[in-house]
């Protein structure tokens, strides 16, 4: 993607800049610049430092160092307030809005208009401004009265972008934009993109998907352990040059091939439904097997997921656990019976945030290892197991102690892992194990859920990350509109084959 003579002047410098925490350098003397009207990404591993470097641009901290320009002016961006005065508009991977409240509340925050000398808002006048909002993302035909609870993530996502606009930003940071969207969702948005980028805005986008970054970049920047890699226009690079490069280690093969030793059914699912959701899904699962479900945004993956280990409710349809039927009312029987579910929210049901990462690690099974009621998480047996699950896992800072809030979106990843990896489960449901990880922990992740299999477990793999699905998967069942419409063997599965198995086509889908 070319860039026009006439916008090659600087949205954005930063110069030297660093931070420091207590005995980590996490950003260490970065140059940063991004032009007018392009599209820059940004790319490193979890904790290479690219999230401590665009808080800084936030306005997040106070003590860092180096200068920042914007639009040539040299600014202090020391609050967030300070940061969206200087045009900078983020975008988080975790949304900001409150579900409770209205679009047009949470797209008009701290700037709703009121009645002339009234001091009440002038919600006709706000209702028209989120409509012009909306408009600018495609989403013209929601309601801005309705709550955001009523509508789909991926149109949350979006929301965030519209109420990102409405401060009028020159600088916009997107951090994994596409987590949540549908791959038609991920084309509306790079429309969105190609937009802004007319307008003449600066985009630093922030993504796991070397997909994407060749897609919409103009030009890359890589980070490694706090210090800046380097900064190439996108058609002077590759994807194994990048991963390289953030890795520091040559990736010859990602995805290895494993040999499955599969078993004896271990779960089995008969006419399951939950109406509106899901209905009359049947599948069997085996020891040894890694089962994929997959299918577009909406197809029902995770309520399915939700309902089996009793999160949700089911309406109708059994559920066998080795040959005997079974229900569960919550998440604790679930546990109990050896069924463990991996969350695709990690910050909202996965983790308890504040706590440490060896209260986490043995949350799941801190009921079998207490006596009397009481756990002794300092007694040698506990201990030795969170250091062992921590190596495992290559959590990083490898201290149990630390609380899971203080990591890195990656190491909280391993750290939900390891809370399942703790009770050894029979059956292990993951809905999105690597949302939002960097290629190094991605591998890890692969390695420990092949590992498991490997060791008897069955294993129910959800997720939209098709390479992932390919790379991992014995086999994978196609969930569409709740429905489960057909299977694809190991043999005849590809990225293709799955795409167009989950639009419901392919002559490979058997049913």
């Amino acid at each position: 993607m070319a860039i026009s003579k006439d916008t090659q002047e600087y949205a954005l410098e930063m110069k030297a800049v660093s931070k420091q925490f207590p005995g980590t350098l996490a950003v260490n003397k970065v140059d940063f610049q991004v032009k007018k009207g392009e599209v820059h990404a940004l790319l490193g591993e979890n904790g290479a430092g690219k999230s401590t470097l665009m808080k800084m641009l936030a306005g997040s901290f106070t003590d860092y160092t180096g200068d920042i320009y914007v639009l040539g002016e040299k600014v202090q961006l020391h609050s967030p307030a300070t940061a969206k005065a200087a045009g900078i508009g983020m975008i988080y991977q975790e949304l900001s809005l409150a579900r409770p409240i209205s679009i047009y509340e949470n797209l008009l925050v701290g700037r709703l208009p009121v009645h002339k000398g009234l001091p009440f808002v002038n919600r006709k006048q706000a209702v028209a401004q989120a409509k012009e909002l909306l408009a600018q993302v495609g989403l013209e035909h929601i309601d801005p009265e309705m709550p955001i609870s009523e509508i789909s993530q991926c149109e949350a996502q979006l929301v965030e972008i519209a109420k990102v606009l409405g401060n009028d930003p020159k600088i916009i940071v997107m951090d994994e934009p596409t987590s949540a969207l549908s791959s038609e969702e991920v084309g509306r948005l790079f429309r969105i993109v190609e937009q802004l980028k007319a307008r003449g805005l600066a985009i630093v986008y922030i993504s796991h998907h070397l997909a994407e970054i060749f897609t919409v970049a103009d030009r890359v920047t890589v980070m490694r352990d706090g210090m800046k890699i380097t900064t190439c226009d996108i058609g002077d690079t590759n994807p194994q040059q990048l991963i390289e490069m953030m890795v520091g280690r040559s990736v010859s093969e990602f995805y290895k091939d494993r040999e499955s030793t599969v078993g004896d059914e271990l779960f089995r699912v008969e006419d399951l439904s939950r109406w509106g959701f899901f209905h009359h899904v049947n599948f069997t699962v085996r020891a040894g097997e890694i089962m994929g479900i997959t299918g577009l945004a909406g197809a029902g993956r995770s309520e399915l997921a939700r309902a089996i280990v009793g999160v949700d409710q089911i309406d109708d349809g059994k559920m066998y656990l080795r040959g005997q039927e079974v229900r569960f009312r919550n998440m604790h029987e679930a546990i109990d019976a050896g069924i463990g579910y991996l969350t695709e929210s990690r910050k909202t049901d996965g983790l308890a945030l504040t706590q440490s990462i060896a209260d986490n690690a043995m949350s799941a099974i801190i009921y079998r290892r207490s006596k009397f009621g009481f756990y002794n998480a300092k007694s040698p047996a506990n201990r030795n197991l969170v250091k062992e699950l921590i190596q495992r896992l290559v959590v990083y800072p490898a201290q149990p102690e630390r609380p899971v809030n203080n990591l890195s979106g990656g190491n909280q990843q391993k750290v939900l892992l390891t809370k399942w990896l703790a009770m050894e489960p029979s059956v292990l449901i993951l809905d999105e194990p690597t949302r939002g990880v960097d290629v190094g922990a991605k591998e890890v992740i692969h390695n420990a859920i092949r590992s498991l299999a490997a060791a008897g477990s069955a294993v129910i793999l959800i997720s939209s990350d098709l390479p992932e699905m390919v790379g991992l998967a014995d086999r994978a069942v196609v969930l569409r509109n709740g429905y489960i419409i057909g299977e694809v063997d190991r043999e005849d599965m590809s990225e293709q084959n799955l795409l167009l198995a989950a639009n419901g086509e392919g002559e490979h889908v058997h049913a």
